[in-house]
């Protein structure tokens, strides 16, 4: 069982599906670590490969100039059951090429060569035979163009990627790069074999802000989710990531259907430390196309953890935190927020945000947790005090306004809570708010007292009430 183990994980198994002269084509490549065995069937005719060592193809590509001393190639081929065979291999200083049509061998000159000539162009454009010397042939003619526009003519993803990928350790220009990736992936249609060729080379675009930009632009062409976020990933493990990289980033994140992946991508992005408040600014923009509450929650909690984000970043995660319909993940998000200074103006936009939060459990905890983390003035004290208020729960009402007594209050302040907490129907939840409330009026101003005495008088159990009083009085 072991041994059958050891076999299966060398071999390397793949079926691919190329247009071939009109017709559908079912290629087979099975490869280890010695040969490559290839079978091609269009429905008319088929022919089987195999391949050992390396074999350099005359330039013409109808004959073969030369084989290592490993090397060994055998093409059969079956056009409406008719077979022909050839076989070539080593054979002194040369080569041995022996012909065969059915399981007669016939004489290689001239008919064999004839069928060689014939078949072999066929072959090196829906396999990699002699891809290397291929390569190498085009580019000391034309350089990568040369190579690019005969990637163009070959039959599958998988040879156009063996191609890419010998192109690509070739002494190609740096400046290059970006154009090679841009015609990749424009010529090739699937996603494991354009991002295998993106990840294989990630080392040489890394160092050209053009063909990072060019690579992750690539992923905009593809349809897996799985894939894009795999080359992305990888790319991001370089250093620097900039404004125009990380928008092209985000629109290849946007076009996801995944918020698994999506979110990946963009927190693989938020783990870097160079960035900026308006790169960070476009990921919280893109954490809108989330539909998913909990990924939503991932990222723009990351997204906020980061130090120096401007008012504009802030507004833009309110909007997207508007969105979430979980109060749980809603009021968890805005606490991360509530950890930064933020303007008047976006404390505002925050407490008209907690009237979307139905449970007035997670309601109070957010206007707590501004208390205890924001500098308030008296106008948004105002509306945070007035939504307080509006709380169904007495209770949590009352959690609160008695936080909010903690705090140093204005006379103003001290009004408006006196007036929220006059709308609480519970004698016992009332009574509790105006007697931590005594301490602070004794010694206040007559629009204070009166405010409390009027609050007071709403409490209709007179021991809820002697409680109050006995408190103002003690203090």
């Amino acid at each position: 069982m072991s041994g059958l183990k050891s076999i299966l994980s060398a071999l390397f198994i793949i079926v691919l599906t190329i247009d071939h002269f009109g017709q559908e084509a079912k290629v087979w490549v099975q490869r280890d670590d010695n040969k490559i065995v290839i079978r091609n069937n269009n429905g008319l005719s088929s022919f089987d490969v195999e391949l050992r060592g390396k074999i350099v193809l005359t330039d013409d590509d109808k004959d073969i100039k030369s084989m290592s001393p490993d090397g060994y190639l055998e093409v059969k081929k079956t056009v409406f059951g008719s077979r022909r065979t050839l076989i070539v291999m080593p054979e002194g200083n040369g080569l041995r090429k022996d012909y065969y049509e059915g399981r007669t061998k016939i004489a290689f000159e001239p008919s064999g060569r004839a069928w060689m000539a014939e078949i072999l162009p066929e072959l090196v454009r829906t396999t990699t035979i002699g891809a290397e010397g291929r390569v190498e042939r085009f580019f000391k003619k034309g350089g990568p163009t040369a190579v690019l526009n005969e990637i163009d003519n070959l039959g599958s993803n998988y040879v156009k990627a063996k191609y890419a990928d010998i192109l690509m350790k070739e002494s190609v220009n740096p400046r290059d790069y970006a154009r090679i990736i841009d015609k990749i992936s424009g010529t090739m249609n699937s996603n494991y074999y354009l991002a295998g060729f993106l990840k294989n080379n990630m080392d040489k675009f890394i160092k050209s802000n053009e063909a990072m930009e060019a690579t992750f632009r690539a992923t905009n062409n593809m349809d897996s989710d799985h894939y894009k976020t795999e080359v992305i990933k990888k790319g991001l493990d370089t250093e620097f990531v900039s404004i125009n990289t990380v928008k092209i980033i985000m629109k290849s994140a946007g076009s996801m259907d995944s918020d698994h992946y999506k979110t990946e991508v963009l927190s693989s992005l938020l783990r870097k430390d160079n960035l900026n408040d308006e790169i960070i600014g476009e990921m919280i923009n893109t954490s809108k196309t989330i539909d998913s509450d909990y990924y939503r929650s991932v990222v723009l909690n990351r997204a906020l953890s980061k130090n120096g984000l401007s008012n504009t970043s802030f507004q833009k995660a309110l909007e997207s935190i508007g969105d979430i319909d979980s109060d749980h993940y809603k009021s968890e998000v805005l606490t991360s927020l509530l950890r930064k200074p933020i303007s008047d103006d976006l404390q505002k936009t925050l407490i008209t945000i907690t009237k979307t939060i139905d449970s007035d459990h997670y309601c109070s905890l957010v206007l707590e947790e501004m208390l205890q983390k924001q500098t308030i003035n008296d106008q948004v004290f105002e509306e945070l005090i007035t939504r307080a208020g509006a709380i169904d729960s007495d209770h949590y009402a009352t959690l609160v306004m008695k936080d909010a007594l903690s705090h140093p209050l204005s006379d103003k302040s001290m009004i408006n809570l006196l007036k929220a907490a006059s709308r609480i129907g519970s004698d016992h939840y009332l009574s509790d708010i105006l007697s931590a409330a005594a301490p602070k009026i004794r010694n206040a101003n007559d629009s204070v007292k009166e405010a409390f005495n009027s609050a007071a008088r709403q409490i209709d159990s007179e021991t809820y009430y002697g409680r109050v009083m006995r408190a103002l009085n003690n203090n």
